[in-house]
């Protein structure tokens, strides 16, 4: 066997002067005197070689083919890929069980060619069936074989206490891994887990602290000063290229805590890393994220939020204000409904503070519902009133679509009202339709059939805009001006917005146009035919009664 093909690059580390049989027979030694199993296959994946150890571990005859169908036998019999980098598993022989932990290697040379590929095989029956045994099993992952939980505060505690050294603790969270799991199973979502441990192991140095602590989130404790971004993406981008495919693509993202007091609880530290995760929002495949206070304050923000929420509801602290939406010479046609919270200790509370929070926590349906109803209640009381005939908007977020029955909300609040669904208008975000362009055209269609009208939000904020169009009839496109403000070409932006709204009158579309703040972006709007405007030039949102109050009278006349 040669030794370039069994050791690959780490025969480039001997000297080059050695006499090459003496040189095979020294590496040859080694490779059996070690304390592990080492299996060796060519690049067809047969077994060419293996140390006496691992044929002692199997209970094989020393013929490498033997050992090589025995060994593929038992991991076709667990449903463990050839491929997957690292395992743990039980060895059953007779009446004898050992647990072995397996770790997979390619061998590729200095000019990136495949050599062949290493299992090297490790009992760890001994460990566990010791006096050790039950400490064990209470600190380490039984998948992965690093610490658990309970093991990496444990060794990070200690390790903290020992040195002077700044250190940096990590935690790592993988974006959509439940989802991962449904579309291609337990074992596949292992094998990942499994490839990150390995990819700890193999790149950490003596005296680092390393575990999966739950689920997808493994951690880290290392000095500060051998961290490395950019050699951590390229780390978790090997990985990525392992799993990604047409349907699922890893995203990882790291938060990082910078240690300030070794004394500090370690699940503190975790916690403020995990928050440092949470705080991503970009989608690359290896995203890292440093922990600031201003985190902590966001963190203990949302919390309050969050624990408030319920009661607010039950005790109608949510409220509504209105931005008008008028002509070009400022008579009002209708209005945006905006949730606002009163809140009887702390006052008026803007929704940029809570809007996100009871999003990322899918409670944002519940508000949603709540100021609809609002809504529906100020239009039944404008009833043989000045200001019947005033349409409302209300907002639909893209979750309301899979938490609610969107259609059987909103007729149900026009019988409880009894009101004229045409004066009930919904916003639906373009976000929300281009994530299923086919069910959103259906709902809008049953909408409007039940005597809605329907306005795209935000459009122009996504990348799929026209061709949406094709498919959805909607009666009003909301544009927001801040696609103006969003761009340093805007010669090239006033063409497109101008064909846009070319567009929508030729598809049948009333056009709002959001966002307003000068005479002059009124005059140039105008120009291009808008007739619908909404924002600050005319009026900020404001509390239904001093809606009523401004535009009644000009509504009598």
């Amino acid at each position: 066997m040669d030794a370039n093909l069994i050791f690959g690059q780490s025969i480039n580390y001997i000297s080059k002067k050695s006499d090459p049989a003496d040189l095979v027979r020294l590496v040859n030694y080694g490779v059996q005197s070690i304390g592990i199993g080492i299996i060796f296959l060519d690049r067809n994946r047969k077994c060419v070689y293996a140390n006496k150890h691992a044929f002692s571990m199997f209970h094989s005859e020393e013929d490498p083919e033997v050992l090589g169908n025995l060994f593929f036998e038992w991991m076709s019999g667990l449903g463990i890929a050839q491929t997957a980098a690292s395992w743990c598993r039980v060895y059953s022989n007779g009446d004898k069980e050992r647990l072995y932990r397996v770790r997979f290697r390619s061998i590729i040379d200095s000019s990136n060619i495949l050599l062949g590929y290493m299992y090297t095989v490790q009992n760890l029956s001994d460990i566990v069936e010791n006096s050790t045994g039950e400490q064990y099993r209470l600190t380490h992952d039984e998948l992965t074989g690093l610490y658990n939980r309970e093991g990496f505060n444990e060794a990070a505690r200690e390790l903290l206490k020992e040195t002077n050294k700044p250190y940096l603790l990590l935690y790592s969270n993988i974006k959509d891994f439940k989802l991962f799991n449904q579309l291609f199973g337990i074992d596949k979502g292992n094998d990942i887990l499994l490839n990150i441990g390995d990819m700890m192991l193999q790149h950490v140095r003596e005296g680092d602290i390393y575990g999966r602590i739950n689920g997808d989130h493994f951690a880290m404790c290392i000095p500060k000063d051998r961290f490395d971004e950019k050699g951590f993406k390229e780390l978790v981008r090997e990985i990525a290229g392992r799993v990604t495919s047409k349907t699922y693509s890893l995203h990882m993202q790291i938060g990082v805590y910078e240690v300030r007091d070794s004394y500090m609880d370690i699940p503190l530290m975790c916690d403020r890393a995990y928050m440092a995760c949470k705080s991503i929002k970009k989608d690359g495949v290896c995203e890292i994220a440093w922990y600031s206070d201003e985190m902590l304050v966001n963190a203990l923000l949302e919390k309050e939020v969050l624990s408030s929420f319920d009661f607010a509801i039950i005790n109608r602290q949510f409220g509504i204000y209105l931005q008008p939406q008028v002509h070009p010479d400022g008579t009002v046609f209708g209005a945006e409904a905006l949730a606002r919270w009163i809140h009887p200790e702390n006052g008026l509370i803007e929704p940029a503070v809570f809007i996100n929070v009871l999003e990322r926590a899918d409670l944002i349906y519940k508000l949603d519902r709540y100021i609809w109803e609002l809504a529906a209640a100020q239009l039944a009381a404008w009833k043989g009133t000045e200001m019947e005939g005033v349409s409302i908007s209300i907002n639909v977020s893209p979750k309301d679509l899979y938490y609610l029955d969107i259609k059987k909300e909103f007729t149900s609040l026009v019988m409880q009202y009894d009101i004229d669904p045409k004066y009930l208008n919904i916003e639906i975000t373009e976000t929300a339709v281009t994530s299923d362009v086919a069910k959103c055209a259906k709902l809008i269609l049953e909408l409007q059939s039940s005597g809605f009208s329907v306005e795209i939000d935000d459009f122009g904020s996504g990348y799929s805009s026209l061709n949406m169009l094709k498919d959805i009839n909607a009666n009003v496109l909301k544009i927001d001006m801040g696609f103006l403000r969003r761009t340093d070409n805007l010669e090239r932006a006033h063409v497109i917005l101008n064909y846009t709204i070319d567009m929508a009158h030729e598809l049948g579309m009333g056009v709002i146009t959001e966002g307003v703040e000068t005479k002059e972006q009124l005059d140039f709007l105008m120009g291009m035919g808008c007739k619908m405007f909404q924002g600050f030039y005319f009026d900020r949102p404001m509390p239904v009664k001093s809606f009523e109050d401004k535009y009644r009278e000009k509504l009598k006349q």
